[in-house]
C-alpha cells in the first residue's frame, strides 16, 4: 500500500458521524466525548468489507489487576489486522482497561461486563492507529 492510499484511509476514517457521538457526563472525562462502538464496526465495514474477510482482529491476552483499595481492573490487549489486496497486515496493537470490581458509595460493586468494556477499549486504540475517529483524539471534532 502506498502512503497516498494509506493517508486517504486514515483520513476518510478520521471523523465521525455526530450521531456517533455523545458527551460524557461525569467522572474524570467529564466533558470529553464517547464514541459508539459500533460507528466503529460500521466503518471498517465500510472501509475493508466484513469482519473476518477484510479486516478481523483478535484477543491476544486478557487479565486482571488490583487496583485501589477494594477495586479490581480488567486488561484486554487486542490486535486488528486489514487485508491490502490478499495480504493481511501486520498486527496493530491495542491495550485498553475497564473495572471489575469497583467502589460505589464506599460498597465494592462487581461489573460482570469488565472484560467485554475492555476489549471494547483496546480495539478502541487499536484502530486509532488506522485513523479510526482521529478527529476526536486530536481535538478537531466532537459532533
Amino acid at each position: 500500500m502506498n502512503d497516498k492510499k494509506a493517508l486517504e484511509i486514515y483520513e476518510s476514517l478520521s471523523r465521525p458521524p455526530a450521531t456517533a457521538l455523545r458527551q460524557i457526563q461525569g467522572g474524570k472525562l467529564n466533558g470529553k466525548t464517547d464514541i459508539n462502538p459500533q460507528w466503529r464496526y460500521k466503518a471498517m465495514t465500510e472501509k475493508f468489507g466484513l469482519v473476518g474477510i477484510g479486516w478481523k482482529y483478535d484477543v491476544q491476552n486478557l487479565w486482571f489487576e488490583q487496583g485501589a483499595g477494594n477495586e479490581k481492573l480488567a486488561f484486554a490487549q487486542v490486535a486488528v489486522y486489514v487485508k491490502d489486496g490478499e495480504a493481511w497486515s501486520e498486527p496493530i496493537v491495542g491495550i485498553g482497561g475497564s473495572k471489575l470490581v469497583q467502589l460505589e458509595k464506599g460498597t465494592a460493586v462487581s461489573n460482570d461486563e469488565g472484560y467485554k468494556m475492555a476489549v471494547t477499549d483496546a480495539f478502541s486504540t487499536a484502530l486509532k492507529m488506522l485513523g479510526v475517529a482521529a478527529d476526536i483524539y486530536a481535538g478537531r471534532w466532537d459532533g
